[in-house]
């Protein structure tokens, strides 16, 4: 028999305790997110360590000193003051949740412990006096009708209303917003196992509707597709602020656990046993909330997990993503960047020009992106992505995928004469690009175009970039950015310190793994180095350039060029 949740937390958490207990912050310098985190951390570890038959409740007062400070940051509306979501309904959600965890937690001993009551009364009377602005508040993020709703449930859970549950209804009524793929509208690592997973299970629970663990299961299963042989999710796809950053699987670790039991099921169990032992967040928090599920107090499955294929295509068709995994290689393409339809990188939106992610043992790859000079309309997005026939008897060992996109700027003629005004003081209209006060849209376009289309090819040993670039006479610039902690070689430096492969074949080694890059394509003044973010990001002196060791391969439209990436070995070994 395997261990619970909160005995493989444990460790973790205990620490976290211990941290806590030391701490010199100034309780009036939190926010109320964190005060109540702090609070309920607290109250976990005074429980689950033997609450009343203890004697010392130094945790309970420490905790009720948190609650205190959340009182008196309580608006005469309900919502909480602080942060930069002013006033905010779904902010305050977050809070409540936490404090109906605690109230929970503490029902069954708040008519025993003096300090247990005086805190769960406290908590009561916050929780009671933010239910009205959370039943009639609004939201600005989709994931926050979940938060509110879960926190409604919560509070309905220990003060039955039906006007709660009616407002609960009217959120539900919108449709849960995950797609046939198992990807939340944001499409977020982040907020679908920090707020849309967990919500739905609340939600299924208090209101009896099994129904509503469906898109949690679809979300776990898109999370085992997009797990990435470092243990990390991938992001490239999210439209929220991880998209440009790895995200580890260890805060998923509760709800894979949730899953793993509730639905026997061997391989989400393998995932979870990894991640209960990588870093989560706040884990004392989470072994408090962990108590108020009565799954996590169960063992995983002790089934063995199917053993993984030798390799995997798996496609997320909305996103526009697919991923091939082999047991020590990932291989990620993207075409699902929302920059092209929208016109414009905007929070909220998938920003990320990164087409192409190659891990291959220690080795990442992280961002392959493509710049053009051209019109400062930033790197390549593509928006398509097409599987191409292996055009090879050995169909099994090779994939072949497509990656396009057209650009077009252009240059505006004279109006005609109706339109036409004698003092020149045209609309301020926007042009795409940039605004002006010329009546953009009334005029005719000379039109400047430029198709790329990359045709990615996996090989058991390699991925190679065919990169066909169309139109307008420009430079190019393919930018490889790997994870820092390796070296790299075969590369030269030009004035700028760009590191450019001009020739041959280089190299990026971390410990015994080598990934390879080559041919070079020259260098020089017509086809320089450079990364070109786009104006989105000049115009403000910023840019979206990933970290990394950054190396080049340069060349000019157009033309067709070949560079491939040797990852060694064959599928399932390192190189």
């Amino acid at each position: 028999m395997g261990p619970t949740f909160l005995e493989a937390l444990g460790p973790a958490a205990d620490t976290a305790v211990r941290d806590l207990r030391s701490s010199t912050d100034d309780p009036a310098t939190l926010q109320h997110r964190e005060l109540m985190a702090r609070a309920l951390t607290l109250v976990g570890a005074w429980v689950r360590t033997g609450g009343p038959a203890r004697a010392d409740e130094t945790d309970l007062t420490t905790a009720h000193g948190y609650v205190r400070h959340l009182a008196d940051r309580q608006s005469e509306h309900g919502t909480f003051v602080g942060g930069d979501n002013v006033l905010s309904p779904p902010d305050s959600a977050f809070t409540v949740n936490d404090c109906c965890d605690a109230l929970e937690l503490l029902a069954p001993v708040r008519d025993v412990s003096g300090v247990a009551g005086a805190l769960a009364g406290d908590l009561d009377r916050i929780v009671l006096r933010a239910a009205p602005a959370l039943r009639t508040g609004g939201v600005h993020t989709p994931n926050h009708r979940w938060e509110i709703s879960a926190a409604l449930a919560r509070v309905h859970r220990l003060h039955p209303d039906p006007a709660l549950v009616a407002r609960i209804e009217e959120w539900l009524a919108e449709g849960a917003d995950i797609d046939a793929d198992g990807l939340w509208s944001e499409r977020s690592p982040n907020y679908a196992v920090a707020v849309s997973c967990p919500s739905f299970l609340v939600l299924a629970e208090v209101l009896d509707r099994p129904e509503l663990l469906e898109p949690v299961r679809r979300s776990i299963d898109a999370v085992l597709a997009l797990l990435l042989p470092d243990d990390t999710v991938e992001t490239v796809q999210s439209r929220r602020q991880d998209q440009s950053r790895p995200f580890g699987i260890g805060p998923f670790a509760p709800l894979l656990w949730h899953v793993a039991v509730q639905d026997d099921r061997a391989d989400v169990a393998a995932v979870a046993r990894r991640a209960v032992t990588l870093d989560m967040w706040q884990p004392g928090a989470v072994a408090a909330r962990a108590m108020t599920d009565p799954l996590l107090g169960r063992p995983l499955p002790d089934r063995e997990a199917p053993a993984a294929p030798a390799r995997e295509v798996l496609h997320f068709a909305d996103a526009r993503l697919v991923h091939v995994r082999e047991p020590r290689r990932s291989v990620v393409l993207f075409a699902g960047s929302d920059v092209p339809t929208q016109g414009h990188v905007r929070s909220g939106l998938a920003n990320s020009p990164t087409f192409l992610r190659v891990l291959a043992g220690d080795v990442v790859l992280s961002d392959v992106r493509l710049s053009r000079e051209f019109f400062g309309l930033g790197p390549f997005r593509p928006t398509t992505l097409t599987t191409l026939p292996s055009g090879t008897d050995d169909a099994d060992d090779v994939l072949r995928f497509r990656l396009t996109e057209s650009v077009a700027a252009g240059y505006h003629q004279p109006l005609t004469p109706a339109l036409r005004r004698p003092d020149g003081a045209y609309d301020l209209r926007d042009e795409g690009r940039f605004s002006a006060a010329m009546d953009f849209g009334d005029r005719a376009v000379d039109t400047v175009t430029l198709t790329t289309t990359v045709d990615v090819t996996v090989l058991p040993d390699a991925v190679v970039l065919d990169l066909d670039v169309d139109g307008a006479d420009v430079p190019w610039a393919l930018q490889l950015s790997f994870r820092t902690g390796g070296t790299v070689t075969g590369m030269e430096q030009d004035v700028e310190g760009n590191r450019v492969l001009v020739s041959g074949t280089g190299s990026y080694r971390v410990g015994d793994d080598v990934v390879t890059v080559g041919p070079g394509n020259g260098t020089g003044p017509a086809q320089p180095a450079f990364y070109a973010p786009g104006q989105d990001y000049a115009f403000l002196g910023g840019t979206d350039r990933p970290d990394g060791e950054h190396v080049f391969v340069t060349g000019r439209a157009p033309g067709r060029t070949r560079v491939t990436i040797g990852t060694g070995g064959s599928p399932g070994t390192s190189s």
